[in-house]
């Protein structure tokens, strides 16, 4: 098992390692300011597709009193961002999207310069799925005729479900699941495990991928995304996974932490900053 020698920079999960829901998980705050006064460059790296930088922000304030820049968060959307930025390169006003997901996405895809339609009648050059908890039929028909039709087919993210009070719902992932199997399509993922989303992040660090570490709960998204991008991985055990998941998941931590506390020993070891 590889190990890190003196990391930089920091990808951290937000919901299993920096809290679970509304609930704090103790030590999450006092290591963040510690990031913050040591001038540790980090983000906070989510699939949430439908809560901007400066919800997010509100929310971490609000519930857990944590205090940070908005700019600290790069999510899906951010990832979407990069992506299309770099496959369009310049996009021309006859360009447009057919969008399913919130508010946010539709904003930044709108501020790339495609026309937003809900008509598939007309020319569709890219289709984009995030989580929408409103959506029709008619959307998801729509949407699987125009990636059937040639349109470019990115998902924001691959979560099949999540929690809410009640058990666990359908995520972006089911309705991205759902265009792929009837346009028999597979979209660009942006999202954790893959790639896209690691490489955004480091790009707006401006540091390489041997110089940050992802500190995630979860094997099967945060640790594994770190693996496919041959990143230090730092499984935190306040959320989803702990060690004995291991035998039964393919994410492969570089170190394991039960808490913050052993975290707080293990970053004096690894990092560049104490």
């Amino acid at each position: 098992m590889r190990k890190a020698k003196k990391i930089k920079g920091l990808l951290i999960d937000l919901d299993g390692t920096v809290y679970r829901g509304k609930s704090p998980i103790k030590g999450a705050k006092a290591f963040i300011e510690k990031l913050i006064t040591s001038q540790t460059p980090f983000l906070f790296l989510t699939n949430n597709s439908m809560r901007s930088h400066q919800e997010v922000q509100a929310f971490l304030e609000k519930e857990h009193h944590i205090l940070v820049d908005p700019e600290r968060v790069y999510s899906s959307v951010d990832a979407l961002v990069y992506a299309l930025k770099d496959a369009y390169h310049q996009v021309n006003h006859q360009q447009a999207a057919y969008i399913i997901g919130s508010e946010i996405l539709k904003k930044s895809v709108s501020d790339l310069g495609f026309e937003l339609r809900t008509n598939i009648d007309q020319q569709i050059d890219l289709v984009v799925v995030g989580l929408n908890q409103s959506v029709f039929y008619d959307q998801l028909a729509q949407a699987a005729i125009a990636v059937q039709r040639g349109a470019d087919f990115y998902l924001t993210n691959p979560d099949i479900q999540f929690p809410d009070e009640r058990g666990f719902v359908p995520g972006a992932g089911s309705l991205g699941r759902m265009i792929s199997e009837v346009s028999r399509t597979r979209p660009m993922v942006c999202g954790k495990p893959e790639k896209l989303i690691m490489s955004g992040a480091l790009a707006k660090l401006g540091l390489q991928v041997d110089e940050v570490a992802m500190l995630g709960d979860n094997l099967t998204t945060d640790i594994l995304a770190a693996n496919r991008m041959d990143m230090p991985a730092i499984l935190i055990e306040t959320g989803v996974h702990h060690k004995e998941d291991l035998e039964h998941f393919s994410g492969r931590p570089d170190y394991i932490v039960k808490d913050y506390e052993e975290l707080g020993k293990l970053w004096q070891e690894i990092s560049d900053f104490t």
